[in-house]
């Protein structure tokens, strides 16, 4: 295992390169057996590591993983506002400080911030395996169909429930976005039912909140100011909070 991550590791960071994204020094990679999820990357000291699952090792995809990590810190070093976290932390903490600060709540809120740092990330991932061929549109597009979630949650607990369906439709949102930045069609409208099954289990208002985080995702732009950032995730997690503890989050009878 650790060879074929290793010689992963080298390709991925040769394709960065050549592509005109290299990420320099300090950059290692470690595997998490037990990791629930693909994988992640985290700055400490200088250096960034790169945690991936066993699960990841063995899908076939640990390169575009890999890719995917190295955007992110390719975002990080070369300061891009969607990567700062004295933006996102103050952006957060804004939102903490008015109540919202149970743990499932301070969870979804990072998530909900890391979709927009998984687009600007895929912005440059998408150019590094584009000149590869590694990721063709019809893996793409399963890989992005296998976000969506066609029906909300309905433990009896009103409130949590709120959180996590808006969550649910920053996701589902979040996939069909991606898709629409990178010219990832929508085989037989898949990912366009699955999100309008899910919209049609929630009450009215919904699909108005839907369009405006879509509109929002598609419309990123690679070339925002420090402050111009700050003011958007301001907004965007503002609407998000409004959408999780709005009246119209629960779930129709």
């Amino acid at each position: 295992m650790k060879r074929t991550v290793n010689a992963s590791f080298r390709k991925a960071l040769e394709m960065m390169e050549k592509a005109g994204y290299g990420i320099g020094d300090n950059v290692s990679v470690v595997v998490d057996p037990d990791l629930p999820f693909m994988g992640y990357t985290f700055p400490s000291g200088g250096r960034h590591t790169i945690v991936v699952s066993g699960t990841a090792v063995d899908s076939g995809m640990l390169e575009g993983l890999l890719v995917h990590e190295m955007s992110h810190i390719y975002r990080m070093r070369s300061k891009h506002p969607s990567h700062d976290a004295e933006i996102i932390n103050e952006a957060i903490g804004r939102i903490a400080r008015r109540g919202f600060d149970r743990d499932y709540q301070l969870k979804i809120l990072h998530d909900v911030v890391n979709h927009l740092e998984d687009l600007y990330a895929d912005d440059v991932a998408f150019k590094v395996l584009g000149r590869s061929k590694m990721f063709p549109v019809e893996v793409a597009g399963k890989f992005f169909l296998s976000w969506l979630t066609p029906e909300p949650v309905a433990s009896g607990n009103t409130k949590r429930d709120g959180w996590i369906n808006a969550t649910i439709m920053l996701r589902n949102s979040f996939a069909i976005s991606n898709m629409a930045r990178h010219g990832i069609p929508d085989m037989g409208d898949q990912a366009k039912r699955l999100n309008t099954r899910f919209l049609s289990g929630l009450p009215g208002g919904t699909s108005e909140s839907s369009e405006y985080f879509r509109n929002l995702m598609i419309g990123l732009k690679e070339d925002v100011a420090a402050e111009e950032f700050r003011k958007l995730l301001a907004e965007y997690l503002e609407r998000f909070v409004e959408l999780a503890e709005g009246e119209h989050h629960s779930l129709k009878n």
